[in-house]
């Protein structure tokens, strides 16, 4: 039922991108609407950029995190995912590992910074994978 509730979520985020609406995540903890194209855009930043090292289930398992010490976090692990807040995912997300005294290996995203709707939609989809 899960897997079927995730699939219905993804095509509701692609017609909303489709038609240039918004999407309203459940998940979010502020019930804000993200306008569809910034979450296309976080999308595609996941895609080419964190899930290199972070897999495309969030697992911590990416082609690139082989050589990695420390690895890429689970994002899955839902003991992490409870004692982190939303800003901290977020610092994260645009700050880098250093911004909160972790991995420098952990790359700032400089160039999201005026994208807070981006930003929102990334740390959405790693709550997201938490809920897995």
């Amino acid at each position: 039922m899960r897997a079927r509730n995730i699939g219905l979520v993804a095509v509701a985020v692609a017609m909303a991108a489709a038609a240039g609406g918004t999407v309203s995540f459940a998940a979010d903890a502020k019930k804000a609407e993200i306008p569809a194209a910034a979450v296309a855009e976080g999308e595609q930043v996941w895609t080419t950029r964190c899930s290199l090292c972070h897999g495309a289930g969030g697992k911590g398992d990416g082609p690139a995190s082989a050589p990695l010490n420390p690895k890429p976090r689970d994002l899955t692990d839902k003991k992490w995912q409870a004692s982190v807040d939303d800003a901290h995912i977020e610092t994260v997300i645009l700050k880098g590992g250093t911004a909160v005294k972790l991995s420098p290996m952990m790359a700032a995203n400089p160039d999201l910074d005026g994208k807070p709707d981006v930003v929102r939609a990334l740390r959405v989809k790693v709550r997201s994978l938490g809920a897995k």
